[in-house]
């Protein structure tokens, strides 16, 4: 319930609407943070200023991408900036 109501907030606190991202599930963090890549094959790299909040991203997190600039860790409540690398 504590993810679930976790999950909440964050997606109704970020200008993007839900409706407007993509579930996915993390599949590696490479480069100390800078890099995502996506069970769905998507490689996305960090914005330098964002990498503080990688610390505890981790294969298996469920994520929400939004409009490939903004992605949302719900297992953490992280949220970081991103440019498709792929």
């Amino acid at each position: 319930m504590k993810k679930l109501l976790l999950a909440a907030a964050v997606t109704l606190s970020t200008p993007v609407h839900a409706s407007e991202c993509d579930d996915e599930t993390v599949r590696d963090v490479d480069g100390g943070g800078s890099i995502v890549v996506l069970q769905s094959g998507s490689v996305y790299n960090v914005n330098p200023d964002d990498m503080r909040d990688m610390a505890f991203w981790e294969a298996g997190d469920h994520v929400l991408v939004c409009g490939d600039e903004e992605m949302i860790n719900t297992d953490h409540g992280a949220e970081v900036h991103v440019t498709p690398a792929r």
